[in-house]
């Protein structure tokens, strides 16, 4: 189990950071650690960590590159 664990959490901060365009911040953790324990909840399911992503607050927040005139 630990192992399942471990490897959602390594798999959710790639995705994480891929969605977002950047890379993690301390202040993502609290992010990383929700997502994790959805697909715990909901028995690892890849559309959990999607849907989690997506609904994530650092991703619905996220700025657009600003395009150079």
């Amino acid at each position: 189990m630990e192992q399942k664990n471990d490897f959602a959490r390594a798999l959710s901060e790639k995705m994480l950071t891929y969605a977002l365009g950047r890379g993690l911040e301390e202040y993502d953790e609290p992010t990383l650690d929700a997502i994790v324990a959805a697909l715990e909840r909901d028995d690892y399911r890849f559309s959990t960590l999607v849907y989690e992503i997506v609904s994530s607050l650092p991703f619905t927040k996220r700025q657009g590159e600003v395009e150079a005139s």
